[in-house]
């Protein structure tokens, strides 16, 4: 194996360390995954080179081309896991729920259909302009019966 290679694959190897310590997050580790170990990468690129060497320089160069991949395999999954526990403290910290924390902001009961449907058409109707007279709920016996000139029993 040529020094040149090896001196370049080490190089590439320390610049590829420093990268993957530096990703912030599994977006940029995805991105410099497939530039460290996709088709155009550094080590790809040199083992295109393998069949111009001779058999004795072909094995050595092999066998460092495969240490640097894995090398940088295992970095980047070890970088992905540390993201993704990172990821994954901070999504359970969001979603805690804290059992000792009084909930007041849940009202009980609903109001009724019937007042659902009362109260819509109450707002149609100032809608279009109308008044909404309020008077008693509950009549009296003076309003039932004696207004309306009914004898007594």
């Amino acid at each position: 194996m040529t020094s040149d290679l090896d001196q370049h694959l080490t190089r590439h190897l320390a610049e590829a360390t420093e990268a993957v310590a530096a990703a912030a997050d599994l977006d940029d580790l995805r991105a410099l995954d497939s530039e460290l170990l996709g088709k155009a990468s550094v080590v790809t690129e040199a083992r295109r080179g393998l069949g111009a060497m001779d058999a004795e320089q072909r094995k050595d160069a092999g066998r460092r081309l495969n240490e640097v991949r894995t090398a940088l395999e295992h970095l980047l999954a070890e970088r992905r896991s540390t993201l993704e526990a990172g990821a994954r403290a901070v999504t359970l910290e969001a979603e805690r729920l804290d059992l000792t924390e009084l909930d007041t902001g849940r009202r009980l009961g609903h109001r009724h259909v019937v007042t659902q449907t009362w109260e819509r058409l109450e707002d149609i109707f100032v809608g279009m302009g109308f008044t909404v007279a309020e008077g008693p709920e509950i009549e009296d016996e003076w309003h039932n019966f004696g207004a309306l000139n009914f004898p007594p029993d």
